[in-house]
């Protein structure tokens, strides 16, 4: 007697489920997110309906290294467009470009997107269903505000956003910096009523009306100055800050209680430095901000020590550099390797004030 036709799409779908992962994955490692088809090979040889139900299982999540591979999928097999929820897009060149279209506004069920790719601009030929309310985005080299207002403009519906690189944006000295903390370090810090964002990326998703969660992951390594207090996490209200910034601005006291408040989106004292401009917005539906770490290996942070001390763009073309630096501008800072807060503290011995 065979089997019902919903309990065998059941077998497989459960099959086809992954483990859940003990340890966060690299986020630099461009491995695919996609079970192998081996696992239900014997089903789909059974017999036309059950290769039929093997096939759209497989491809709940397509995985490609080219922005062609879609529209020849889509040819060969059109019933795709009914069976795929998940895009995986895993490029470690950087061949994601303006002259390379996504299309993908034909899968009509498409729900998530991911994409690990070390370059990402908002000038990237992007074609999506509206459906599609969620972005996992992993591997930028160089997180800066750029990269998530580059998000905004393309994904503007998303929901749900996880970002996982190796470095985060520091909002002190405006560079992209590798995480070092003191003490015990918690699994994850998360934060509720929108606040937790770095204040440039918070300012960049601010015209995404439908965001509720954002979930930051990221590699950490021995510091001196950081600590991590999970159980009163805004105290402090860590979101992003590099150590060696911590370890010489929040000396100040005054400094530190002013920046926090910053952070949380209130003019700090009626210091003159605490302008509209510059405090945090909420992105207006945002719910939860959640930070999740995990400890990296030695010959990871001696490549991360060595990128740290090169110049952002030192690979990018001069015309890029332009741009990033006008890009730069849009965002409330001018200038990635320099902050006001430098100044600020700079002067504060003499002024008594920000």
């Amino acid at each position: 007697m065979a089997l019902p036709i919903e309990l065998i799409r059941e077998i497989i779908g459960h099959v086809l489920l992954a483990p859940p992962a003990t340890v966060p994955e690299e986020p630099s490692s461009y491995t695919t997110s996609k079970p192998q088809f081996s696992l239900i090979s014997s089903v789909s040889l059974a017999c036309r309906t059950y290769r039929t139900l093997a096939l759209e299982a497989w491809f709940q999540i397509l995985f490609t290294e080219s922005p062609a591979d879609p529209a020849f999928i889509q040819k060969e097999l059109p019933e795709i467009h009914g069976w795929t929820r998940k895009i995986h897009f895993s490029s470690p060149s950087h061949t994601l470009t303006s002259l390379t279209p996504w299309n993908f506004s034909g899968f009509r069920r498409l729900q998530a997107i991911r994409v690990d790719c070390p370059v990402f601009h908002h000038d990237h030929y992007f074609h999506v269903p509206s459906t599609v309310t969620e972005l996992d985005m992993r591997a930028v080299s160089w997180p800066s505000p750029f990269v998530v207002q580059s998000i905004a403009i393309l994904l503007p519906l998303l929901v749900n956003l996880r970002l996982s690189h190796r470095k985060i944006w520091c909002g002190l000295c405006h560079t992209c910096c590798v995480v070092k903390f003191a003490g015990t370090v918690p699994a994850n810090l998360v934060y509720t009523g929108g606040l937790g964002l770095p204040i440039h990326y918070a300012r960049a998703l601010s015209s995404m009306p439908r965001l509720r969660a954002v979930s930051i992951t990221l590699p950490y390594s021995l510091g001196a100055h950081i600590t991590l207090d999970a159980k009163d996490p805004t105290h402090e209200l860590w979101s992003g800050e590099c150590d060696r910034c911590v370890g010489i601005m929040y000396e100040d006291q005054a400094f530190r209680e002013r920046w926090i408040a910053r952070k949380k989106g209130e003019p700090g004292f009626g210091s003159p430095g605490d302008s509209a401009e510059r405090l945090y917005i909420k992105p207006p539906a945002l719910e939860t901000v959640e930070w999740c770490f995990w400890r990296r290996d030695d010959e990871a942070k001696d490549e991360d020590d060595e990128e740290d001390n090169e110049e952002p763009g030192d690979d990018e073309d001069e015309d890029e550099d332009e741009d990033d630096e006008e890009d730069n501008k849009e965002l409330g800072y001018d200038d990635v390797h320099h902050s006001d807060e430098d100044d600020d503290h700079d002067n504060s011995e003499s002024d008594g004030a920000e």
